[in-house]
């Protein structure tokens, strides 16, 4: 499987490089280098259904949620504190979550251990939500970036998509971004930005959800990081969570 060859090379690769000092990076989504750690959910865990097992290492699985096969379900109301106290509850084997919000919206982080992979999740009422349609989304196509780090925006070897995918036969909006550009400062400490992300979008017309799954590890050369989580397993893994929780919510 294609996948547990792609990851299983991450274990090879992650750590590697120097560590006399934490480099600086820009914000912006798949710049930070710290893996995320820790937990601040409550409550009780609720086991989903989980898809398939992508095996990474000895000891070590990634298992990719899913939901029942269906498009994602139309949610009956606006959903609440009450809601989101609910779904931030949601465990996952092989992943570490850590709620940031549970407030005015959901939103929860999945970290795999190392090698990091992030998957956060946003859902949240509708506050002038578009239709699935590229069209209307491109007008948005200027907000979107700002998930990718500032220096890396406008380099003519970044990678930045926006485009329609399919779940179950419902429409949804996506984002793409690659960009690299790291290297050393003027006192040879390691120094830039780099980001490997794929964001999904989908809004039933009263309540939505984002989902950014991306690489969150330690950095590395630019064809290094490219080769060990293409964009299709960044996609699976984003649909995969997207595809739970909007059965979930």
């Amino acid at each position: 499987m294609r996948t547990s060859v792609v990851l299983a090379s991450v274990i090879a690769l992650a750590g590697c490089g120097s560590k006399k000092e934490a480099p600086k990076t820009e914000t912006g989504s798949g710049s930070q280098v710290a893996p995320a750690t820790g937990s601040d959910t409550a409550g009780s865990a609720v086991t989903p259904a989980a898809g398939s097992a992508i095996p990474v290492s000895k000891g070590i699985s990634i298992k990719v949620p899913k939901g029942d096969g269906t498009p994602p379900k139309a949610t009956t109301k606006t959903l609440d504190r009450k809601d989101f106290e609910r779904m931030m509850t949601l465990k996952f084997d092989g992943f570490e979550s850590s709620v940031r919000n549970r407030d005015n919206q959901l939103d929860v982080r999945h970290s795999t251990p190392r090698p990091t992979l992030a998957t956060t999740v946003t859902v949240a009422p509708c506050f002038d939500c578009l239709p699935m349609e590229l069209d209307k989304w491109k007008a948005k196509e200027p907000g979107l970036k700002m998930l990718l780090a500032e220096g890396l925006r406008d380099r003519a070897d970044t990678t930045w998509e926006l485009g329609t995918t399919d779940l179950n036969g419902q429409k949804l909006i996506y984002t793409y971004q690659f960009g690299h550009n790291y290297g050393v400062d003027e006192s040879g400490n390691p120094d830039g930005a780099f980001s490997n992300a794929y964001a999904l979008y989908y809004n039933d017309g009263k309540n939505q959800i984002r989902v950014v799954a991306e690489y969150k590890d330690d950095p590395m050369s630019r064809d290094d990081l490219k080769a060990i989580v293409p964009k299709e397993d960044l996609e699976k893994l984003a649909k995969g969570f997207l595809d739970f929780y909007t059965h979930a919510w």
